[in-house]
C-alpha cells in the first residue's frame, strides 16, 4: 500500500505528510464517529471519499489550488502540496488556516475535544 501512495505522491508532484501516509496504509481512510468525520484518501474508494474530487470542490469554491483536502465532517482539512503542511478551515473563511505540527496535534485540536465526552476517550496528559 506504501508503494501505491508513494507512486500517487510522485506522479502529483505533491508532499504528502508521513503520518497521514501512514494512517492511509493503516485504515485506507474511511469514516470515523458515526460516519460524522471521513478520511479522504487518494484512490480506491467512490469518488466522494476520493482527495481529488472533494478537493476540486472546494478548489472552485476558494480553496487555493496548492491544497488538498483529507478530511471532511466538523471542520474540513488540508494539506499543503509542496510541503505537506497541515491546516483545518474555518467553515466561512477559506483564508483562515489554523496550522498543525503533525496528523497528532490536528487530531487533538479539531477531533478529540469534540468527540472525547461521548465516546468516552480517556484523558491524555
Amino acid at each position: 500500500m506504501l508503494s501505491a501512495i508513494e507512486d500517487w505522491e510522485r506522479s502529483k508532484s505533491i508532499y504528502v505528510p508521513e503520518d497521514l501516509k501512514k494512517l492511509w496504509c493503516l485504515m485506507g481512510g474511511g469514516d470515523l464517529f458515526d460516519d460524522s468525520e471521513t478520511i479522504l484518501q487518494p484512490f480506491g474508494s467512490e469518488e466522494y471519499d476520493l482527495i481529488e474530487p472533494v478537493s476540486s470542490v472546494l478548489w472552485t469554491e476558494g480553496l487555493s489550488p496548492d491544497y488538498y483536502v483529507f478530511h471532511k465532517g466538523i471542520v474540513d482539512s488540508v494539506f499543503r502540496k509542496y510541503d505537506g503542511a497541515l491546516f483545518s478551515l474555518a467553515p466561512s473563511d477559506l483564508a483562515h488556516m489554523p496550522q498543525y505540527r503533525d496528523l497528532d496535534d490536528w487530531y487533538m485540536k479539531t477531533l478529540r475535544p469534540v468527540y472525547a465526552e461521548q465516546y468516552s476517550l480517556e484523558t491524555l496528559a
